[in-house]
């Protein structure tokens, strides 16, 4: 009797424990059965889906003249290129010996061998020359300027002598800069060849209407310069590729100069300019520095219509100048000379929603300033990583139906084929600009309509790059307990987003501690790749041949998918 009683209560004991259990396992199962999912789809059988081509527009890396030569990019085995600032000197500490133009006492001298060793640093590092930016005058070119305290419409600002980044004001002598830029550029031929500086693009100025930081003149003496510098290097090398860069169209200017006018954005300004007075330009750029925290400045068809479009689809642009943007980061705040950039996967995922953008627009290039920290890749260059192996493929139209899990998440890809046909390559990204908190994965339903018969095998593999393999994550996700304000004897230093890396949002402390932790870390320079998956075309009820994947999507996480016939499957590293 008493075992039988202990039998019962034994299993009355079970099913209670199970009961207790079983709402937590019913409610994931529900959720699971009830979760939105979204459908991404694409028609590869209809060669007007596609759009071009995938391009390398990640190639360039901005130095000024204070960085190292060994500052080297993730490369992903191609040749570093660079953009040089300020190679001509009129450098905010006044060294007067770096400068290329000089007045000895009597006389102005060249001294373009000063360039030349910063040009021969670079090229004895193993980088291409990409462009020289022919930016901040020597000091030289202000002797004999009247500056004044307050604005008289006619001389410049005393405080605007020098900017916050050096001279900022045009040449005091127009002529004498255009006979300095032509001998500059005879300079170059005569010491690296016609051939190889035909190969290297010029520019006139950087960011010109943030004034006064890097122009504190008005909009028609930029325009009077630029015009001026561009003859000036098309005297030497006619056919030399020459352009400018300006901040977004949308810009709105709050300095007073010394006309005591405030100006906006100058780049659609000088689109008009150009054509109607026959000024020549092969590019124009402008700057792009999306704040984490700022959700309009996140939403790519809100960004390019009010900062890019205006620009590139204005109707007098030149059809054979390239839009570009010279100055990229995803930011949480700037400073003075220098910015905090985000560090986190935020960072992996809008980098691959910003692609989209840049892609489907045609944007040519955008410069970045550094992807690699102490040897590891950061989180937008991994996905940079996944993207260069799709470079050259074809680029396809998609459609995004469903509704995501997460309001607001922005869910969608980078769908391409590859050039001879037989697979297709895709980048997924899972983004919120209005909650960045990590929050579920969402369920992904990859429908890709093909001109392969019904059951062709085809092989499949994926690679996921987000939280759970960001360095910085990881960290954090670690050490949260340690992740309160120094005031109460944590490592977070006070002001800086969650999102930031940690040099800039730890303590010295927590600086130390995160180097000795992400040892333990996987060294993340590279793709962690799935097993390869089997799959076969389907037909569905209109009789279209089709390739169905189902997947999931983490928070602010980035997918890549490879998709081959069967009998091509070749490995990737």
């Amino acid at each position: 009797m008493k075992v039988a009683l202990l039998r019962l209560f034994f299993l009355f004991g079970i099913v209670v424990l199970f009961a207790c259990a079983q709402p937590i396992r019913v409610l994931e199962k529900d959720v699971t059965s009830q979760t939105n999912h979204v459908t991404l789809s694409v028609d590869f059988s209809k060669s007007a889906n596609a759009t071009g081509e995938v391009f390398d527009f990640f190639d360039v890396s901005v130095r000024t003249q204070n960085a190292s030569v060994n500052s080297i990019p993730a490369k992903f085995d191609r040749r570093a290129k660079v953009n040089t600032v300020r190679m001509l000197g009129g450098f905010f500490n006044k060294d007067l010996q770096a400068d290329t133009y000089k007045w000895d006492g009597e006389n102005y001298v060249y001294d373009f061998k000063q360039a030349t060793n910063r040009i021969d640093a670079w090229l004895g590092n193993d980088w291409d020359i990409f462009q020289i930016v022919l930016d901040n005058p020597p000091w030289a070119f202000q002797r004999g300027m009247v500056f004044v305290d307050e604005a008289n419409g006619k001389d410049y600002l005393s405080k605007d002598a020098r900017g916050v980044y050096g001279n900022v004001l045009p040449p005091n002598d127009p002529v004498a800069w255009r006979m300095y830029i032509s001998a500059f550029i005879q300079h170059l031929v005569n010491t690296y060849g016609e051939e190889m500086v035909r190969s290297w693009r010029f520019r006139v100025g950087s960011e010109i209407d943030t004034r006064p930081q890097h122009w504190a003149a008005t909009r028609q003496e930029f325009f009077d310069h630029y015009k001026n510098t561009v003859e000036a290097v098309h005297a030497v090398l006619p056919e030399a590729k020459v352009g400018t860069q300006f901040r977004e169209a949308s810009f709105k200017g709050r300095y007073v100069d010394y006309t005591g006018n405030t100006e906006d954005a100058y780049a659609p300004h000088f689109v008009e300019w150009a054509k109607a007075n026959d000024v020549h330009y092969d590019f124009i750029a402008i700057s792009y520095y999306p704040h984490i925290h700022k959700p309009q400045e996140l939403d790519m068809a809100l960004v390019y219509a009010h900062d890019m479009a205006p620009v590139q689809r204005h109707p007098d642009w030149s059809p054979e100048a390239s839009f570009e943007i010279h100055e990229f980061k995803l930011i949480s705040k700037m400073q003075r000379g220098g910015f905090v950039s985000v560090a986190t996967s935020h960072s992996s995922s809008f980098f691959a929603m910003m692609a989209k953008m840049v892609l489907e627009n045609g944007i040519a290039e955008v410069f970045q300033w550094g992807n690699v920290r102490k040897g590891e890749y950061i989180a937008e260059a991994m996905t940079q990583l996944a993207l260069h192996s799709m470079v050259g493929n074809h680029l396809f139209v998609n459609q995004r139906t469903g509704e995501p899990k997460i309001a607001n998440n922005r869910v969608d890809g980078i769908f391409t084929q590859k050039p001879d046909k037989q697979g297709f390559d895709m980048l997924l990204f899972n983004f919120n600009a209005t909650d960045l908190s990590y929050q579920a994965p969402e369920s992904i339903r990859l429908v890709l309509n093909v001109d392969f018969a019904e059951g062709t095998a085809f092989n499949y593999r994926l690679a996921n790059i987000d939280a759970s393999n960001n360095h910085n994550d990881l960290f954090y996700a670690d050490f949260s307990e340690q992740l309160i304000s120094q005031s109460k004897g944590g490592w977070l230093v006070d002001d800086i987003h969650a999102t930031s890396s940690p040099n800039k949002r730890l303590s010295n402390a927590g600086q130390i501690a995160f180097t000795q932790a992400k040892q333990s870390y996987i060294k993340n320079n590279r793709l962690l790749w799935s097993d390869w998956q089997s799959l076969k075309v389907s037909t569905n009820g209109s009789g279209q041949s089709q390739i169905v994947i189902e997947s999931t999507l983490a928070s602010f996480g980035v997918q890549r998918i490879e998709v081959l016939l069967a009998d091509t499957v070749v490995e990737i590293f």
